[in-house]
């Protein structure tokens, strides 16, 4: 009698179910991976700094930031426009932050509508809770103008200290602190160059004004 033929390991054909579990298993890998670089990304960009090179301005200078899309930017992403910097956070004192941001960004609309001239840098102080979803909701709740980002938080010290904003927390029966905001937005130029400050409580028309006698002076070479 013959018995039945032996299968070698070649001729045996995996279950349906078996391919299941094995795509199932490569998927959550690809997720799981993918999930780790832009943690690890977030991380890296919250905890390395650079050393700031101030270009010979006596306020502002170089700048990295981690920005609301967990990538960074530097001072070189924003090269040949207006850089208008703004410090606070999302949690800010008096809720002074949006409605500054906000007016900025009514004043650029008068100056630079399609956006391809100046951009508002929000920095927040806040990096333990201003992560890059918050940033990105933030900024696009006030207008296509603000870009936000943030950074660890002895770069962020040595960031405030050059754009001379002061770093404080301020006590909140609601929020357990919140960020003082700057007050004033720092004004840098296509090349880096600072060229004023203005207030970041005046009115958008103020603003406007403002920015438009700081952008019609020729830097001097």
């Amino acid at each position: 009698m013959t018995g039945p033929a032996l299968q070698t390991p070649h001729d045996r054909t995996p279950t349906p179910s078996g391919r299941g579990r094995r795509v199932l298993l490569t998927t959550i890998a690809i997720v799981a991976l993918a999930g780790a670089g832009g943690w690890a990304a977030t991380r890296y960009a919250l905890h390395h700094g650079v050393t700031l090179n101030t270009y010979g301005n006596a306020v502002g200078g170089s700048f990295r930031l981690m920005d609301s899309t967990t990538g960074t930017m530097t001072d070189q992403t924003f090269r040949g426009r207006w850089m208008l910097v703004l410090f606070g956070a999302t949690h800010c004192t008096d809720d002074a932050c949006r409605p500054a941001l906000k007016a900025m960004s009514d004043a650029l609309d008068t100056l630079d509508e399609n956006g391809r001239k100046a951009v508002i840098i929000f920095v927040s102080l806040d990096p333990d809770r201003d992560d890059a979803e918050r940033l990105r909701q933030y900024g696009e709740h006030i207008g296509p103008h603000v870009i936000a980002g943030t950074a660890a938080p002895f770069a962020l010290a040595d960031l405030a200290k050059e754009y001379h904003a002061p770093v404080e927390r301020v006590a909140d029966a609601e929020w357990s602190y919140t960020m003082r905001m700057s007050p004033h937005f720092v004004v840098m130029d296509p090349d880096t160059r600072y060229r004023g400050m203005i207030d970041a409580s005046a009115s958008p028309a103020s603003m406007a004004t403002e920015l438009r006698r700081i952008m019609s002076v020729t830097p001097d070479n």
